[in-house]
């Protein structure tokens, strides 16, 4: 060597920055997977969501660089450690939700925010409730960008159909820092609307951002879900329309488009009490080319984008 210093090569791409959680106790984001989907065929979905968390890592590691032209910053600098996928095979449901709960408010006390790859949406139950741990029992602030309001009232169950009533119901969620993003028109029943104006909730419907953009109504719902501590941002990709996310639990023919997903990512991304972010219900057994778990992939990015730019 001519007595020069070793430079080492910037990485390029986002899965050089991935290693797993054994290997890096402090990081500025952990991954962690749901292989569950239990919650979504209780509810009349089809099966097949267990197999998201996998999925959505093979396209993370695929294309995804570490610079983004679009607001020029550089993921380079971020540490990003993954946790893997827990293990959610017991054949008792409860005991399932009982593990998430348990580890999401392990996670959450060791990072300052973990990403959730799902894995049906009674998922967010326990990953919220893990929030609520591992902040000390405060009640949370949330947003839930989705297709379906999710606040069905079913006291012995847990599914897909539930998650946000049971977090309302149960005070863990506070419905006056709560917002229903992207809810469609025919998908949603009177009561359950009646019951997030109850609640205090704020709720946006699909029309209202096809019209006015995401950023008005996220940057909004993000003021309301951090403005007295930690909140999630729950990313249910069958709020995408079909043409766009055909590999979903419960598809809909109109719906976000990935411009809006990921620019509502983003902007989750950029603020600091947003401990929780997920995207659930893909599907991958319907997938066409990996198409909606390169989606997902790509949400999951934005939101990483969002941490880098700070």
């Amino acid at each position: 060597m001519s007595g020069s210093p070793y430079i080492r090569a910037m990485p390029t791409f986002l899965r050089d920055l991935i290693r797993p959680a054994t290997e890096l106790p402090e990081a500025d984001v952990c991954l962690v997977g749901l292989p569950l989907d239990f919650g979504t065929v209780l509810e009349g979905g089809r099966a097949g969501a267990q197999h998201a968390p996998d999925a959505i890592r093979r396209e993370l590691r695929r294309y995804h660089k570490t610079y983004n032209l679009e607001h020029d910053v550089s993921l380079d600098a971020l540490r990003i450690a993954d946790a893997g996928n827990l293990d959610l095979r017991h054949p008792d449901h409860a005991q399932n939700h009982a593990t998430i709960r348990r580890r999401l408010g392990e996670l959450l006390s060791q990072y300052p925010r973990v990403v959730v790859l799902g894995g049906s949406h009674d998922g967010t139950y326990s990953t919220v409730r893990g929030l609520f741990d591992a902040t000390g029992g405060q009640p949370v602030g949330g947003i839930n960008l989705d297709a379906h309001a999710d606040v069905k009232h079913k006291p012995d169950l847990i599914s897909s159909g539930t998650p946000f009533g049971k977090l309302l119901r149960e005070g863990i969620l506070t419905g006056s820092r709560f917002t229903e993003i992207g809810l469609h028109s025919n998908l949603n029943t009177k009561e359950d609307i009646d019951f997030l104006h109850q609640q205090q909730a704020t709720i946006v419907p699909l029309a209202h951002v096809q019209q006015d953009g995401i950023a008005l109504y996220q940057l909004r719902a993000l003021q309301r879900a951090t403005a007295a501590g930690p909140a999630f941002v729950s990313f249910d990709i069958d709020g995408c329309a079909e043409a766009f996310a055909p590999a979903v639990s419960a598809p809909s023919a109109d719906g976000f488009t990935p411009r809006q997903a990921t620019e509502a990512a983003f902007l989750a991304g950029q603020k600091a009490p947003v401990r929780l972010f997920e995207v659930v219900e893909l599907n991958p057994v319907f997938d066409r080319d990996n198409q909606t778990a390169r989606l997902a992939a790509t949400i999951i990015t934005a939101f990483l984008t969002g941490v880098a730019k700070g």
